[in-house]
């Protein structure tokens, strides 16, 4: 989804994966606040105020695979479109049948609480925080090692999941993918 906030449209618009579930009711939107005019603008609006939208468009789901284990990747707030689609299998009574691995910079990891609360209701949903380390198509095979055999769903910025989706497929893997626009290697 495109959004557009602030002044002008050339300085202040993004792309965003919604991170609300369907039976949430509202949209909810995630990001890391920068220094750019777009997140500066989003970082100051109150309640009430408006953004556009428009550009609605994706296909990372997950329903063809209701039964089928999984592994998912989120570097950074590429966590985004897993908060969704979690909440929703949850909601519904689908299994969780996954292996999260989410890798952030910091200890601020977004969404921690609830995807802690949804590894203990779920056996069959293993969640790996990794904190501080870069991730690589190696670093997703040692920690799930599965992943040679399963479909590998990748979300982050765009230059972490073409560089990793690319050596993963050089692998073997089957690989699904969701980038972030607008990052590079320093700001991811």
């Amino acid at each position: 989804m495109l959004l557009q906030a602030g002044t002008t449209e050339a300085e202040c618009q993004g792309w965003f994966t919604i991170a609300s579930a369907p039976h949430e009711g509202t949209i909810h939107i995630s990001t890391r606040v920068s220094q750019s005019a777009f997140k500066q603008a989003l970082n100051a609006m109150r309640p009430g105020d408006e953004i556009q939208s428009h550009s609605l468009e994706g296909d990372f789901t997950w329903e063809e695979i209701s039964v089928v284990p999984v592994v998912v990747v989120a570097g950074g707030i590429g966590i985004t479109p897993y908060r969704s689609i979690l909440l929703s299998r949850d909601v519904t009574g689908e299994p969780l049948n996954a292996t999260l691995l989410y890798f952030n910079r910091t200890d601020e990891v977004p969404f921690r609480r609830e995807l802690e609360s949804l590894a203990a209701k779920h056996p069959e949903f293993a969640l790996k925080v990794v904190v501080g380390e870069q991730v690589s198509a190696d670093s997703i095979r040692r920690l799930a090692p599965q992943s040679s055999g399963q479909i590998v769903f990748i979300s982050g910025p765009e230059p972490m999941v073409e560089a990793i989706g690319s050596d993963l497929k050089d692998r073997g893997v089957e690989v699904k993918q969701d980038w972030f626009p607008g990052y590079d290697e320093k700001s991811y």
